[in-house]
This record gives structure tokens, sequence and C-alpha cells, in this order.
């Protein structure tokens, strides 16, 4: 028992770190730990260990998905796909089993997202003093530090930053717990992930306001400190705000030039920006959004099967084909990006439309009393970790932003690692004596 505590507590410590360079040796940690978690009960014959709360409900939303991809069209191709889903459910029971038996288990996983946090901003840093070279192609209006061409520095640390404030505040760690979020902070501003930055706003209004973190002074003052580190990222790094503010603005309708497009000088390059928009959001994402509708009406029930977006969107019978409003008339390929642009991708960017279109009403359902419970478990009274939990999970699953695809390996580690903490308890006298 003790060797399979000591493997799993290092190899599940792990893929926080491992998120960042190698997302397929994060998930091969997860694999390797699963399996481990399976001999472990079948040999000392404990089934009990599966009697959770949360993994029965992954269940049930596993149970849909594979179904799903049993009567799908494309069941060769993703069947298998589907079947290895189980190892994130399996990873929610191999993390509160650790919680509950192993008392350094938080420490060394705590210890794991500082140090992601800290290889993050090093890397980010490196970037804003000129050392582009070291970054590959990196855009130059994003930074996005060792995650290199991979613009997802806001996501990974918008879904980390809360479980790691939980974890904090449950280990009594206080002394980091100023200099973390404000770190954190600046580096989503400078990632300029407008959805992380609207995470990173209804996080921290929903924290200050529903929770008694901090008393009404300190609230003023977190308020102030995260307005005045937007306003001096925004200052400082002009291309940050372009993309966070002006093309968002632009997107929305709600700035007006009289032009049909603006030229905006990035790092001595010139980027075009479409400023009068046809929709109320980018022409793609509505198509994409279109495309996913369509096809949840012909799979209603079951869903066309899990990554099957891509495919789908191609067929004749919901390819959907458009120009931007200022290019309209004009042929494919008059301006990339602008013309001939369709509602195909990988997938439709919104986590429920994607469950709509891939796996059908059922796991939509599940997905949103999932939201809808931990929302209201939120504003219950729970100790503070856990609520902080809880506001993680529902920021998470908020239903009303542009996200990635929902089996995502990154993402579908980063929805259930929270999930997998909540059941962090403060009367657990074996875990709590030792804090």
């Amino acid at each position: 028992m003790s060797y399979f505590i000591n493997f799993n507590r290092l190899a599940l410590s792990l893929i926080p770190i491992s998120l960042i360079f190698s997302i397929f040796v994060a998930d091969l940690l997860v694999v390797i730990s699963s399996i481990s978690l399976i001999t472990f009960a079948i040999l000392k014959k404990n089934i009990a260990i599966f009697n959770t709360k949360e993994f029965k409900i992954f269940l049930i939303f596993y149970a849909v998905c594979l179904i799903s991809s049993i009567f799908s069209d494309y069941s060769n191709e993703i069947l298998f796909k589907s079947i290895a889903y189980i190892r994130f459910g399996l990873l929610i029971v191999l993390i509160q089993y650790l919680i509950k038996n192993d008392h350094k288990f938080i420490k060394y996983f705590l210890f794991s997202i500082l140090f992601s946090f800290f290889i993050l901003i090093l890397g980010l840093i490196l970037q804003i003093i000129g050392f582009e070279y070291f970054f590959l192609d990196s855009v130059s209006s994003r930074y996005s530090s060792f995650f290199f061409d991979e613009l997802i520095l806001g996501s990974y640390i918008i879904k980390l930053l809360p479980l790691s404030i939980a974890l904090l505040l449950f280990t009594n760690s206080n002394k980091y717990l100023y200099v973390l979020p404000l770190l954190a902070v600046i580096s989503i501003f400078l990632s300029g992930e407008r959805t992380a930055f609207i995470s990173l706003l209804m996080f921290v209004s929903l924290l200050i306001t529903f929770t008694n973190i901090v008393n009404f002074r300190q609230k003023l003052f977190s308020l102030a400190l995260v307005l005045t580190c937007l306003f001096t990222v925004l200052a400082l790094f002009p291309q940050v705000k372009f993309r966070l503010i002006d093309q968002t603005l632009y997107q929305l309708n709600i700035i007006e030039t009289g032009e049909d497009y603006k030229e905006f000088l990035v790092a001595g390059k010139t980027t075009v920006a479409i400023v009068k928009e046809e929709h109320f959001i980018t022409l793609k994402y509505y198509l994409m959004f279109k495309t996913a509708y369509k096809i949840f009406k012909d799979n209603f029930v079951l869903g066309s099967g899990i990554k099957t977006f891509k495919k789908l969107c191609k067929n004749e019978k919901y390819y959907i084909k458009k120009n931007y409003k200022a290019f309209e008339g004009k042929p494919d390929d008059y301006y990339k990006g602008y013309t001939g642009v369709d509602g195909c991708s990988t997938h439709p960017h919104n986590y429920y439309l994607q469950l709509l279109a891939e796996t059908g009403i059922f796991s939509f359902l599940i997905i949103t009393y999932c939201f809808f419970y931990y929302l209201l478990n939120f504003f219950k009274k729970n100790n503070l970790p856990k609520k902080i939990i809880y506001l993680s999970i529902v920021v998470n699953l908020f239903p009303f932003l542009f996200s990635g695809s929902f089996f995502n390996n990154f993402i579908s580690i980063m929805i259930l690692l929270p999930i997998a903490f909540s059941c962090l308890n403060k009367n657990n006298d074996k875990i709590n004596k030792d804090y």
C-alpha cells in the first residue's frame, strides 16, 4: 500500500508541470496511475474505493458518451477514444483516495502548481524583455511563456489559480495568498486570452462578494489592485489592449470608425482587424455554433459521437460558408481569414454546444446539472477552501463562454481536477492534524 501511495503521489504531482511542456506526458501519467488504481483495487479487493458521488456521476456521463460512440457512423474511429476516456474518472477516484489516506499528497500537489506558476512567470519575463527567438514563432500580440505557440497560458492559470488558493488556505500557507494571485492576474492579462480574462473577472467578483476571504476594506483594496494591474498592463502593452479591448469592442459592434477595417501596428508588423462585423460575435464562431446546432437537431438523443464535429461540419448537409460583411461578394481567397469563412473546426468552441452535437441531450443535461449543483453549493455554508473549489468548477463550466474541446486531454484534466479536490474536508482528522 505504501508503494502504491508513494508512486501515485509523485505521478499525480507531476501533472501540473507536465501540462506545460508535454500534454502527452501528462496524459501518460493519468493512464499509468489509472492502471495502478485498478490493479490496487483488484489485489486488495477494495471495490468500495470507487464508491464516491463524483465518480458515479462521471460513470453516467461516460456511459452516455460510450453509447453515443457505439451508435455513431464513425464508431470504428472513435470507439477506442471513448473507452479510454474512463481514465479521467479514475483520476478523480485516485485523487480522492490520496487526499483521504496520504497526508503528504496535498502538499506535493500544491508545490507542483506553485512551481508551475513560477516556471511560467519566468518564461513570461524572458519573453517580455526580448528573448523572442527563444520562444519560436510566438505571436507578437500574445504572450504564451513556455507554452510557445500554444496560446493557453491564461487558460492554464485561471483553471489552476482557484485550486491553488484553496489548497493554500487548507494548508494554512497564507504567506503566498497575496503574491500568487497578483502574479497570476498579471499573467492572465498579458496572455491576451479573452475567455481567461472574463473567467478571471467572474472568479474574483464572486469570490470577493460572496465569501469572507477578506474583510470589506480588503475587498476594496483587492478590487483596486486588480483594476490597477489591468490598466497598467493595458498602458504598457498596447498590443494586449488591442486584443482585449479594441478588438472586442469592434466585434461587439460597439465601436465604429466608418471604415471597413483598421490597421494596427504591433512589434513592427501590421495587423488588420475588421471593425464592422455582421454578428455580435466573430463570424467564425457564429457559423460554428450554427453548424453544431444543425448537427444536434439531426442527432438529438445520442449525438454524432465524440470528436466527430470536425468530420460532420464538412458534410454538405451541415456545411456553412460566408464572408464578413466588409468583403461581401469577394472570392474565398480574397482575404484569408475574412473571406471564405466556414463553420468548420475541430470543435464548435463551446462545451455545451459540443456536447449537444457530439453526445446528445443527456450528456448536456448531466453537465448542466453539475454546473447548477456546484453553483448552489458555492452559495451554501461551507468551509472556505471548498467554496473556492466549487467556484472554480462553476467558472470552468460556465455555459456562455468560448472554450476548447470538452474531450481534449488538457481540458479534461483541468475540468476534473477541482471536481476531484471537492472532497477536501477540514474535519478529516487524518489530514487536518498535519496542518
